[in-house]
Formats: C-alpha cells, sequence, structure tokens
C-alpha cells in the first residue's frame, strides 16, 4: 500500500489556494481519468473535497484523529475508484466512505467526543428546532455546557445524524443515501435523536439551577 502523500498532493487545510483551472472544474472527466491512474486528477478531486470531508471526520471523532480518517477515506477512494460507477456524484460516495471509517473508529474506540464551541453554535440551527431546548437558559455558557454533555450522551450515530443535518445541512434525501436508509427512516431517527438531546439538555440545565440553589 502507498502512503498517502505519496499518492494525492491535498493543498495544507487552511492555506489559500491556487485558482482552480477551469479544466478541473469538471469533476466527471477528473474522475474518468483518476480511473485511469492519473494522480493529479485524483489531486484535483482531493482539494475539491478535502474541506467538507476534515469538517465531518472532525465533527464525529474529534480533531487529534480527524486527519488521519480523511487521509484514510481519500486512501480508500484511491484504491477503489475503479468501482465508482457514477450512479451518485463523486462527493457523496466519497462523504459515504468517510462516514463509514468514522463509525468504525468510534465503534472499536467506544469513546465520546464533545465538540468544539463553534461546532456547539452551529449544532442548534434554527431550521430543525434544536435551538428550542436551550431558550430560557440564563447564561450562554451554561446552555453551551449543557448542550455539550448532552451529546456527549447521545449514541455515536444519533450524532452523527445530527452532524450531517444540522452541521452540514444536508437533506434527508442525501443523509438517506449516504446512509443506505430510506428518507422516512431518516426523519424518524433525527425526530429521536432531537427528541434525546432536548430530554438531556433540559435535564443537566434543571440540574444546574438545582445545584446554584442549594449554594445560596
Amino acid at each position: 500500500m502507498c502512503a498517502w502523500h505519496a499518492i494525492v498532493r491535498p493543498w495544507p487545510l487552511g492555506r489559500p489556494r491556487p485558482p482552480v483551472e477551469e479544466s478541473a472544474c469538471d469533476e466527471s472527466a477528473l474522475v474518468g481519468r483518476a480511473q485511469q491512474g492519473d494522480v493529479d486528477a485524483f489531486s484535483a478531486l482531493v482539494r475539491m473535497h478535502q474541506d467538507a470531508i476534515y469538517r465531518l471526520t472532525s465533527r464525529m471523532v474529534g480533531v487529534d484523529a480527524a486527519e488521519d480518517i480523511a487521509q484514510s477515506a481519500f486512501l480508500r477512494a484511491w484504491q477503489e475508484i475503479d468501482h465508482f460507477a457514477g450512479e451518485a456524484a463523486f462527493g457523496t460516495w466519497l462523504y459515504r466512505i468517510a462516514t463509514n471509517l468514522c463509525l468504525d473508529h468510534l465503534r472499536k474506540t467506544a469513546r465520546v467526543r464533545l465538540l468544539p464551541l463553534e461546532d456547539r453554535a452551529a449544532a442548534v440551527p434554527d431550521d430543525d428546532d434544536v435551538a428550542e431546548i436551550v431558550v430560557g437558559a440564563a447564561e450562554r455558557e451554561e446552555r453551551r455546557l449543557a448542550l455539550n454533555r448532552a451529546l456527549a450522551e447521545l449514541p455515536s450515530e444519533d450524532r452523527l445524524l445530527l452532524a450531517m443535518r444540522v452541521g452540514d445541512r444536508l437533506s434527508y434525501a442525501e443523509i438517506a443515501d449516504l446512509l443506505s436508509l430510506n428518507p422516512s427512516t431518516v426523519g424518524t431517527r433525527l425526530y429521536r435523536a432531537r427528541t434525546r438531546l432536548h430530554r438531556l439538555v433540559s435535564r443537566y440545565l434543571t440540574q444546574d439551577v438545582e445545584d446554584s440553589d442549594g449554594l445560596r
């Protein structure tokens, strides 16, 4: 097996990128060239998708393991690109690979992860009504701590669904395609995940208030 950096040459995360040549904008053409063994074409595909993949892995497994899993996802994509039939977009196929690697990692390590502060704020968008779980809290930091503790208790599958829906703003159909589920099943599982999150946050907020009253 070749090392990651020997196969692709991703642009470093966080650095300004050079303009992408017009010919590189045709993703299907790049995929075709990569399937013929063109490393430069695959490197262009990596640069197009690496930020989105890194956001997913960092949300799911934490920053310490995120880059390794992102690299593993691209390496696996390179190894299996001959099997990509174009039934879904290349980005969707790549996202599915990264998602499966994240779930494998979470199952093997059997650990929970706390979302960084900036992700916690993004985890309560209006469109999913998750923000209602923290309305009425006296202090922003209390809300963050309660949400953080609640997310840590959720099953990894629940955290993945919430990250995909409220973090990456994916539609039910997109999530269903990535996880090989029916859109209705995605809706049901998201409802249950939000309900569990609401209940846990409410419990922690109530507990914090009671603890504060006990100190007075």
